[in-house]
């Protein structure tokens, strides 16, 4: 398999997807895989958002 050739837009996609998706699950594997990207970051408000009140979807 080949690596994309670009390997930011790749992660803007996945964090596309987890946007998409908006499940704990999705944000957690997002973080989980990229820690150290900026949009980590914001995956990370997102979950916690999530997790403090889990009916505001």
């Amino acid at each position: 398999m080949l690596p994309p050739s670009d390997p930011e837009k790749a992660i803007r996609d996945q964090y596309a997807e987890a946007r998409r998706q908006d499940t704990d699950a999705a944000y957690r594997l997002f973080i989980d895989r990229y820690p150290d990207h900026p949009l980590a970051q914001q995956a990370a408000r997102r979950l916690a958002q999530i997790q403090d009140h889990p009916g505001d979807r």
